[in-house]
């Protein structure tokens, strides 16, 4: 819809909308385990989004309005029986010609799928551009190097010599007779904790906070096939660990047991598995020698002081200020719980013992020794404990980055920084050697570096002192694993040569196996691929270039804080591209990212010491612990909602610079909240002067999103496109704007429902594009604040398009009443999976309670009106539809949840006060319908109709709802039953069942 002129793209087209579900079904299914993209495993990256949607969007863009859903699904593989992403697309030679004259810039471009899809489709130039260096070296390893190793013809020696450097690498720690007292080489990974001297009782205690070590169950049978756990034995001074492997007690291999948080009942007997001896989160912890609890609260808890403690005593150590006796005295210190073992298929466990730690302190002298040396990280992490959407860094406990690993850890990574550089530097000769010319073999090095640094930080990001050993997957998860960076127990050290996940070979076959995997994607294609570095809020370097196609991922407000948590893979991706000279870093590889060149020739530099002092200030994204830091710090409320307004009104404004007149820009945006849209609409529509021609969700976030988001557009992405206004935008009061906006907006629905469209979150998207497109195309009389208008008229139009929409399909003249108007839009956009229904189970919809608040603006509604009436019930601090919710969708098992849910809302028949709305009526209704013959229905209710007014729009609810609902759905199922049983079935949707 492009405000009444006909779609410009395939994108903007009903044909699109049509196809939605289909790419939101793909998108969801990459996101899963076996869909995923190998190289998506190089390396843990926040909000990546699933290839074949940014494909899918890329594709509908730049295919016109007459273009087939054959054609599209032909061009972007989703008539392939493959996982789509996996099927390189198939463009016929006419598009193909069309594609090539394209030129596409993200220039939010994050991990790359958009601009990589772009390539596999052929378009003629495209440019990613990000601000952060780590983004900037992840693009460079997606985009860049596999696209320059095709062309050059240099792929498959690519991807050869980056295993065999690699190998070379493992090969040489290996044998570093630093590290080669370290580890046991039949232990493939440590399990350690800390503990902390007690100040009662002088003993140090570990700090437990699961004792399992293996509670894996088949989901299948029911039956457990691994149940281990520790047990602490105090043994004089020290608190020694036993190890329970209830499969070698039982000797089975599967287990029938029942096991909860501290028992584990089996038909051999019970056993007890200890309770945690810390709750980080309760500020608790218990000695396991006297059994008291550690003091304090906040700050001043013990464990958190016991810890610094450690901290700043370690420092002390390394600069040569106490001894190592000293530093074993300290309140807090590493130690190792447990060894595992890879026997065959299955891991066996092994109590550490005191001999296992004295290699940390091993480890620890070997570090004093090289203290000073530039590739330890010594460089702070952000001073500002909260930065925003719940995550946090431990700034009570830590300063600085390698304090993020234990002493062991820390030397084998900064060795695999030294190996890393020297096999870069050997890629290089060597292929002088061969007769290359010096920038090619330069670029070569730098290539293969690169992929070897990214099994650097993939390692690193597996083996530190805030990762987690996983009973359940019998593996450790990543520092990034959990929200931000925070203080974990039972974390895990791994041998670096070891077959198990984590690990430096593991690491580096996934490298190789992502690097594969971009060569064969991008094989073939024409384009051309440019990466730069730059703030999207400007974009300088593009200055005088346009695009016909602008394609993005703008920031989500206080989602990541990209900044401050990549700085964990900034701080080794430095040391690892650059060069060391006079005790310090300087330039080799990628020299732009890590330094700031004072002259052309970059002869003098300065190098960039962090991510987050110099690039957090710049970053489109609001934060409350950066705004207040920087605010102190200079000033200037970087992280404010302000500031984030500001920021995305100016990056907006920079991509309509570089439009083109008949461009196109579409965006994705994972909120649903009125705040957020105002924010895109004031920076899309003010301060760039776009009009939004569609709006559409797709599924794009991952289940476990860094914040929690609304729930009406479950694990989604609205995908928004825009255009310049052709001529004029001529003055249009509010009054005739708030008209003609309904007016689209119900068409628009009714005709998406007419054409099958499926009754979920999209529904409601189709309205409130066409009230968008109405709005922004015009310049309102009297002008309104953008917030204003979304809140009293965007938003509820939308709503009401969507209400209005629906009800007209159905064959109803008149809107609903707004009680249920209300249950009617919830029932459309809560269904989680596109209205799919299934088999068995039915969950009620999640509702945010902003939307809820908005939902009843249109019908003059609060949402205590909506809870109080029974429309929406309270869950603990959440909102759900109050709908019925059948163990099995036959009609007995629904007719049983609406006998329970009307018993929930105190609904009476008797007492026709107790019907509070027709939502009420309607359920009772429903219930009977499915009990009684249709002559004892009827005859109910005309009885019901002398008592209840509410009857008649009992009713028309009903043929609204079976109008619009999927098959399956149980409400419809039993809707269908009361408009059978008044001979009403036929009226809608041409239905005679």
């Amino acid at each position: 819809m492009t405000s009444g002129n006909a779609p410009l793209s395939f994108l903007e087209s009903a044909r699109f909308a049509a196809v939605s579900a289909v790419v939101d079904e793909e998108s969801a299914r990459e996101k899963t385990g076996g869909g995923r993209p190998e190289f998506w495993e190089m390396v843990f990256w926040w909000t990546r989004k699933p290839l074949i949607g940014a494909r899918s969007i890329v594709a509908a863009a730049l295919l016109g309005p007459e273009a087939s859903v054959a054609d599209f699904y032909r061009v972007t593989g989703l008539d392939s029986e493959k996982v789509p992403h996996r099927v390189n697309p198939r463009v016929p030679q006419g598009l193909r010609e069309r594609f090539l004259k394209v030129k596409l810039l993200d220039p939010f471009a994050g991990f790359g799928s958009i601009p990589l899809e772009a390539v596999r489709l052929g378009v003629g130039e495209v440019v990613a551009v990000e601000l952060l260096p780590s983004a900037y070296v992840f693009l460079k390893a997606v985009l860049e190097i596999p696209k320059w190793a095709v062309d050059e013809g240099l792929a498959r020696e690519l991807v050869e010599d980056a295993k065999k450097w690699g190998e070379w690498v493992v090969k040489e720690l290996r044998e570093d007779p630093d590290i080669k007292e370290l580890y046991d080489e039949d232990a493939a990974v440590y399990i350690g904790t800390w503990e902390v001297e007690c100040p009662f009782c002088g003993r140090y205690t570990p700090l437990v906070g699961n004792w399992w070590l293996a509670r894996v169950r088949d989901s299948s049978t029911g039956r457990y096939t691994r149940l281990a756990w520790m047990e602490p034995v105090a043994v004089g001074d020290r608190v020694e660990v036993r190890v329970v492997d209830l499969n070698k007690e039982l000797g089975s291999k599967t287990i029938a047991a029942e096991v909860s948080e501290g028992t584990v009942k089996t038909t051999r007997g019970s056993y007890r598995v200890p309770e945690a001896n810390i709750d980080a989160r309760s500020q608790v912890a218990r000695c396991l020698h006297c059994n008291r609890v550690m003091p304090g609260r906040g700050d001043q808890w013990y464990v958190k002081e016991a810890l610094r403690s450690w901290n700043q005593a370690l420092e002390k150590y390394l600069n040569g200020e106490i001894t190592l006796e000293d530093l074993k005295k300290s309140k807090a210190r590493p130690r190792l719980l447990v060894k595992v073992k890879v026997a065959g298929k299955d891991l066996e466990f092994e109590p550490a013992t005191a001999q296992d730690d004295d290699k940390l302190w091993r480890a620890l002298v070997k570090l004093r020794q090289m203290w000073g040396d530039p590739d330890i990280p010594t460089e702070p992490i952000p001073p500002y404990g909260n930065i925003g959407g719940g995550l946090r860094f431990p700034v009570h406990i830590i300063d600085k980055w390698h304090q993020l690993f234990n002493p062991r850890q820390l030397l084998t990574l900064v060795k695999l920084v030294k190996l890393v550089r020297e096999a870069g530097r050997r890629v290089e000769e060597e292929k002088l050697r061969e007769g290359w010319d010096r920038e090619k073999a330069h670029k070569y090095a730098e290539a293969v570096t690169t992929y070897l640094a990214i099994a650097l930080i993939k390692y690193a990001d597996f083996n530190s002192i805030v990762n987690r050993w996983n009973p359940g997957w019998l593996k450790f998860e990543e520092s990034f694993s959990v929200r931000g960076i925070a203080m974990t127990w039972n974390w895990a050290d791994s041998l670096l040569s070891a077959q198990f996940t984590g690990t430096w070979s593991r690491n580096l076959e996934n490298s190789i196996d992502g690097l594969s995997y971009l060569v064969s994607a991008v094989s073939g294609s024409p384009s051309r691929v440019r990466v730069l570095l730059d703030d999207a809020t400007v974009l300088g370097k593009l200055e005088g270039e346009r695009f016909d196609l602008i394609v993005t991922d703008p920031p989500y407000r206080d989602d990541v804080a990209y900044a401050e948590l990549s700085d964990f893979y900034y701080v080794w991706l430095k040391r690892a591209l650059s060069d060391v000279d006079a005790g310090a870093l300087k330039p080799r590889f990628d020299r732009e990212a890590f330094f700031e060149c004072l002259d052309e020739e970059c002869k003098s530099y300065v190098e960039v010491r962090t991510q987050w002092e110099k690039f957090a200030p710049l970053e489109v994204s609001v934060s409350e612990g950066r705004a207040r830091f920087f605010k102190e710090l200079n000033g200037v409320e970087a992280g404010s909602d302000a500031d984030f307004v500001d920021k995305l009104g100016r990056a907006f404004a920079a991509i309509s610079r570089l439009l083109k007149d008949d461009g196109l820009v579409v965006t994705y945006y994972a909120h649903t909240s009125p705040e957020a849209w105002a924010a895109l609409l004031e920076a899309g529509w003010k301060k760039a002067g776009l009009m939004v021609t569609a709006a559409f969700a797709l599924a794009t976030e991952s289940e476990q999103r860094v914040t929690a988001r609304g729930k009406v557009a479950l694990d989604a992405s609205v995908v928004v496109a825009w255009r310049k206004p052709q001529g004029e935008q001529r003055l249009m009061h509010v009054s005739e704007a708030r008209r003609r906006a309904l007016e689209e907006a119900a068409k628009a629905v009714e005709e998406a429902v007419k054409g099958g469209a499926t009754p979920d979150i999209n529904l409601f998207l189709r309205s409130l594009s066409a009230v968008l497109s109405v709005f922004t195309s015009s310049k309102l009389v009297p002008e309104r604040e953008t917030h204003e208008l979304v809140q009293q008229e965007i938003f509820p139009l939308a709503l009401r398009g969507l209400v209005e929409g629906i009800f007209k399909h159905a064959g109803l003249e008149r809107p609903l009443d707004p009680y249920s108007s209300s249950y009617l839009a919830l029932k459309v956009t809560t269904r989680a999976e596109g209205g799919k229904v299934e088999k068995k189970g039915f969950k009620r919809g999640r509702v945010d309670r902003t939307y809820a608040s908005l939902l009843g603006v249109f019908g003059g509604l609060r949402v205590d009106n909506l809870v109080a009436s029974g429309i929406l019930k309270k869950v603990k601090e959440e909102l759900e539809l109050f709908e019925p919710e059948p163990a099995e969708p036959t009609a007995s098992g629904i007719a049983r949840a609406l006998e329970v849910l009307l018993s929930e809302k105190r609904v009476d028949p008797s007492k026709p006060d107790s019907f509070k709305t027709p939502v009420d009526v309607l359920h009772y209704l429903e219930m009977k319908a499915l009990q009684l013959t249709s002559e004892q229905f009827k005859k109910l209710v005309e009885e019901l109709k002398a008592r209840v007014p509410k009857v008649y729009d009992a009713i028309n609810l009903a043929r609204v709802l079976y109008a619009v609902l999927p098959e399956g759905d149980p409400e419809r199922v039993s809707c269908m039953r009361v408009l059978h049983h008044l001979g009403l079935l036929g009226l809608e949707r041409g239905d005679s069942k």
